[in-house]
């Protein structure tokens, strides 16, 4: 998984979301990776604060742990520094979280946890 194809492989995946991809380049010019999946940290948090929809926590949860298993070097920024580092944010919303990351996911949000001085 490349970076410079990251939030084509998502909309494509999550089509719900091609708008707000839509709307992001229009407004940049460009697609800015971890603009775009900063805005949707707040859509993500609410589906956590609120543990409703599974099914796309499921599916979410499991595309970003094709992105730490996958993806390039920036690919994984974007999960750590843009995704990963806000759920911990919260302890609350990150103890839900913590039910549908996969093992590598997990793994790279307890390191980031453990930087914080949160874990």
């Amino acid at each position: 998984m490349k970076y410079n194809e990251l939030s084509k492989i998502f909309v494509n995946e999550f089509p719900k979301f091609r708008l707000n991809l839509t709307d992001h380049e229009a407004l940049y010019e460009e697609v800015l990776n971890h603009v775009f999946f900063g805005d949707l940290n707040d859509y993500l948090i609410e589906l956590l604060r609120k543990d409703i929809e599974p099914e796309l926590l499921i599916r979410l949860f499991e595309f970003y742990e094709r992105m730490e298993l996958k993806g390039d070097t920036l690919v994984k920024e974007v999960l750590s520094c843009t995704i990963l580092e806000r759920l911990g944010d919260e302890k609350e919303i990150l103890e839900v979280a913590y039910r549908y990351m996969g093992k590598e996911t997990r793994k790279a949000s307890d390191n980031i946890e453990r930087a914080w001085g949160r874990l």
